[in-house]
């Protein structure tokens, strides 16, 4: 099965300062929520953000960093909105651990239950000052049932599930520093290895393909789409050959106090399939992103109803997303990103 994965960086921002952004939890922080946001210029200490007329600009602290404790309640606030619409890009300047529960319904021929973990690290690598490289890895785990027919199941020997990693995914986007409402894109190459163990949760074979990310941010939405392709060039020579694309559109509607609501369907197609190509999943869900322990994080809930399925598509999917976000402060221009989001 090919999953998307999202993605996990080098400089990361020091918790204790991200800690004066992100809002103060509840102790037992209500879980609820989906996800996913641009990569702006370096800090500069002569940076100074107009929030209001009435508000104080931030300064740069005595040892030239950026001063938090200088921001008004307002830029805070705006501040944490900037964060949060950074992780809702694919492309953004963020790093990312999403740990996506997918719990699947109605698998295969005879309608068994399946369970994949899969886990997304995402990392922004500056390439000078324009550009960045976002490297997305896709492990999967995945609990598959047997595709036994009922009579063989219900034998002395019955037939158990078969638990492993699937084939992991390498996807590499490289993308520029756009102006503010512009679009925003990456584009490079993707992956796939034959790590599935046992081999009957993955594909046997090497492939790789190109991938492409496009996302604009205007207000509280956060809008784009993911492409992706792969062709198998190597491997087990007994077992199919591999020609699998992905469409991802996503949209999310960001609201006050963390919260958002998002549609992320993740369409995939197999050109190979004689008949039933394409699974296309049809939902939404609800997101928090709350700060627990001094970390940020989101709690993302969705479930998605399949309008069209693949041989062994799930019929309805109910995903729990926990992410770990770290934002990267080399390459982040607070200022600007607190006055886009005033």
């Amino acid at each position: 099965m090919v999953r998307l994965a999202l993605v996990v960086g080098l400089a990361l921002l020091p918790i204790p300062v991200l800690a004066q952004v992100a809002p103060t939890p509840s102790p037992a922080p209500s879980a609820t929520a989906p996800t996913q946001a641009s990569s702006p210029g370096p800090v500069s200490p002569e940076a100074s953000p107009q929030a209001s007329s009435a508000a104080p600009s931030p300064e740069a602290s005595p040892a030239g960093g950026f001063d938090m404790s200088k921001l008004t309640p307002q830029q805070r606030e705006a501040l944490q909105a900037a964060i949060i619409k950074l992780s809702q890009n694919p492309v953004g300047n963020i790093a990312t651990v999403p740990l996506i529960n997918n719990f699947n319904y109605g698998v295969g021929p005879y309608a068994r239950f399946q369970y994949n973990l899969d886990i997304q690290p995402v990392i922004p690598i500056m390439l000078g000052g324009n550009w960045n490289l976002i490297a997305r890895t896709i492990i999967p785990l995945v609990n598959n049932p047997s595709f036994a027919p009922p009579r063989v199941c219900a034998s002395v020997n019955g037939c158990g599930s078969t638990f492993g990693i699937g084939d992991v995914q390498e996807q590499l986007y490289f993308a520029p520093k756009t102006k503010p409402g512009a679009l925003i894109w990456g584009a490079g190459p993707q992956f796939q290895a034959p790590t599935a163990s046992p081999g009957t949760l993955g594909s046997g074979k090497w492939s790789a393909g190109p991938a492409l990310a496009g996302v604009i941010m205007p207000g509280h939405i956060v809008a784009g789409v993911l492409l992706t392709q792969l062709w198998s060039f190597a491997g087990e020579a007994n077992r199919p050959n591999v020609s699998l694309g992905l469409l991802e559109p996503f949209i999310n509607y960001n609201l006050k106090g963390g919260w958002s609501i998002a549609t992320v369907d993740i369409m995939t197609v197999d050109w190979t399939a004689p008949k039933n190509k394409w699974a296309i999943p049809l939902g939404g869900g609800v997101t928090k992103t709350f700060k627990f322990a001094e970390q940020p994080m989101q709690i993302s809930v969705q479930y998605y109803s399949y309008v069209a399925r693949q041989v062994f598509s799930p019929q309805t999917e109910l995903k729990v997303n926990w992410v770990f976000l770290f934002p990267i402060k080399r390459g982040i221009d607070i200022p600007e990103l607190i006055k886009e989001n005033q």
